[in-house]
């Protein structure tokens, strides 16, 4: 079944709190899609610790996907906008992560490879 922003939006006012991430991780199912979700997982949990968050605080939601679920049923159209825009931050985020461990690991090789004093 496909899902589109607005029934996503609508389903988030609903559901409890949760992490789309460590769902993606848990779920049998789609272990094998992961590479493809984890963007959009990344950024769905982005969405709804940032600008959930901030329209929860302005809110009586349950929790900051409540009130990004609530907010985003009202305007279905923006909820696209959402979807689109954070999972492309959700794969910046992955590439940053992997890049940043991947500069750290090379510079402690580096480092240790360097370590010996040097010869005359």
């Amino acid at each position: 079944m496909r899902t589109t922003p607005p029934q996503l939006a609508a389903a988030l006012a609903r559901l409890e709190p949760f992490s789309a991430i460590t769902d993606s991780f848990t779920a049998d199912k789609i272990v094998g899609f992961l590479p493809v979700l984890l963007p959009y997982a990344v950024g769905l949990d982005l969405a709804i610790w940032t600008a959930g968050l901030l329209l929860w605080l302005g809110s009586n939601g349950y929790w900051p996907g409540a009130a990004l679920g609530s907010f985003l049923s009202l305007y279905p159209s923006l909820a696209w906008i959402v979807v689109v825009t954070f999972t492309l931050l959700g794969g910046l985020v992955i590439v940053g992560i992997a890049f940043f461990f991947y500069y750290i690991v090379t510079e402690i090789l580096l480092k240790s490879s360097n370590t010996s004093p040097p010869t005359k």
